[in-house]
């Protein structure tokens, strides 16, 4: 199928690894120019390698509304405009409400909230420029079913689930869909591996919650659970960001897609 992707200008944050590489990457193979964005430049150099004819890497720390105003002004120099978003940079953290951090408290705000608000308000303007724009919201399943141990976590991602729905009322009418995708647990494997089983508070509540030793565990026992009985893979939420972004999904706006193999039917 044609997706009319070529020529147009895409950018993916929290692209240095996990999902946001493989969407990155799946941009560039459909022929876009895509701009891989995260605050951490080694991951950005292995995501794109491979990718230079269509892709481009631009550090940046979305949370910080100077820089994404920066890099948005080099992004309309460089490449006259920008069709696609992507808001994928987030962090997980883990823990129950009596035991929240302050620091805790301000990470999620500051990078799950902020940053797509900030990326958000930049991008807007050129996508209405151009008569055409793509925003595209990664979510979580937490965000359609809060998860105990993840307060901060599902907050934020019910939060950014509104905020689409927000910009797909007000941007419809200039040609500009917005949307959310809510996959399930994404697990490590592979080349560029999902990098939130790395947190160790996340690790541990959820191994409590299941009442299992190890993620080996965790994973069979969640894979068994689930209808399809495997888990949510980078490429099913990169198709999926994949089409939304195309020509062929100009009429899906404001909606909030589960990838989840049917283990939370929404």
């Amino acid at each position: 199928m044609e997706l009319g992707l070529e020529g147009k200008v895409a950018m993916v944050t929290g692209a240095g690894g996990g999902i946001g590489a493989a969407i990155a990457r799946t941009f560039c193979q459909e022929h876009a120019t895509t701009i891989f964005v995260d605050i951490d430049e080694k991951g950005l150099k292995r995501a794109v390698k491979g990718y230079e004819g269509y892709g481009n890497y631009v550090t940046c720390d979305v949370s910080k509304y100077a820089n994404v105003r920066q890099l948005f002004s080099d992004i309309k120099e460089r490449f006259g405009t920008l069709h696609i978003l992507v808001n994928n940079a987030a962090l997980n953290t883990a823990d129950y409400i009596v035991d929240l951090k302050e620091d805790d408290i301000n990470r999620i705000v500051d990078v799950n909230i902020k940053g797509y608000i900030h990326t958000t308000m930049e991008a807007l303007p050129l996508m209405r420029e151009a008569g055409f724009g793509r925003l595209i919201y990664i979510n979580s399943s937490s965000g359609l079913k809060a998860s105990a141990g993840l307060s901060l976590y599902s907050s934020s991602k019910y939060f950014n689930r509104g905020f689409a729905i927000a910009a797909a009322l007000e941007e419809g009418r200039h040609n500009i869909t917005s949307n959310s995708i809510n996959p399930s647990d994404v697990y490590p494997e592979g080349d560029m591996e999902a990098r939130s089983w790395k947190n160790e508070a996340l690790l541990r509540i959820s191994l409590e919650k299941e009442n299992v030793k190890s993620l080996e565990e965790f994973i069979k026992k969640r894979n068994n659970s689930n209808p399809m009985r495997r888990s949510c893979k980078k490429e099913d939420v990169a198709w999926l960001a994949l089409f939304l972004a195309s020509e062929k999904a100009g009429f899906i706006n404001g909606q909030s897609i589960g990838v989840n193999g049917g283990a939370i039917p929404y």
